[in-house]
């Protein structure tokens, strides 16, 4: 499993938000390459971007994300708001590794299917969930689709894997919720990116136990409950 920095964009800086909600920011920094090149720097293997205005509706951060793109050498894969064929091209010719689709991929799963096969081993499917429902348009709205159905779902498809966010641990470091992450590792063969909760080292070694690929790191690495630089050299 690899350990993975978390840069959230809001209004042109690197924030962490608490359940995703837009006004529970505990952390603002201005310089978000800055971060991005820290994180790198301090040997990070990947780097998980996320537009938080694109995914809310409320603007977006593509300037700063196509500077990052050019100046990180790491594999970025980038979301937030992708949910048609020109920003997903646009944002993949930029020097996105890969890029996250969420709200459209669950509400339109042709349109998964005819982009994945496009761009195979590219694409990572957002699967935000409240208990069991997966959420949409930056965690505001219930979907009515169930996890593990919609898992089931698109296992056939050329996806470079499924980032799983456990929204209402998001940003609480209040430790993680390990069953629904076995049952996820269990019922995919996909790679899994996990997020939501994540506070402390032991955190990471249950995920890693279950079976996940990949862990994104946010809210501790920014208030330090877990050393970036620790986890890298424990965890990959």
């Amino acid at each position: 499993m690899i350990a993975i920095p978390a840069i959230d964009l809001m209004g042109g800086k690197c924030v962490q938000l608490v359940e995703g909600k837009p006004w529970s920011a505990q952390i603002e920094i201005d310089d978000p390459l800055g971060v991005a090149a820290r994180w790198e720097s301090l040997g990070a293997k990947r780097l998980h971007l996320i537009d938080l205005d694109a995914a809310l509706g409320t603007g977006e951060n593509e300037a700063i994300i196509r500077s990052l793109l050019k100046k990180i050498k790491i594999p970025v894969q980038v979301g937030g708001g992708i949910r048609d064929d020109d920003k997903a091209v646009r944002l993949l010719n930029s020097g996105a590794s890969q890029i996250i689709v969420g709200t459209r991929a669950v509400t339109d799963v042709n349109w998964l299917e005819n982009i994945s096969m496009q761009f195979p081993d590219r694409i990572i499917v957002a699967i935000d969930a409240r208990g069991s429902e997966i959420t949409i348009k930056g965690w505001t709205d219930g979907s009515g689709v169930k996890l593990m159905k919609y898992v089931e779902s698109i296992e056939s498809l050329p996806l470079f894997g499924l980032l799983y966010t456990n929204v209402a641990r998001e940003g609480r470091l209040k430790g993680i919720d390990i069953e629904p992450i076995k049952k996820l590792t269990s019922a995919s063969k996909k790679r899994l990116f996990v997020a939501g909760g994540i506070t402390s080292m032991q955190d990471l070694l249950d995920i890693d136990k279950a079976g996940a690929f990949g862990a994104i790191l946010g809210m501790s690495i920014y208030k330090g409950t877990i050393n970036l630089k620790d986890a890298l050299e424990r965890i990959g």
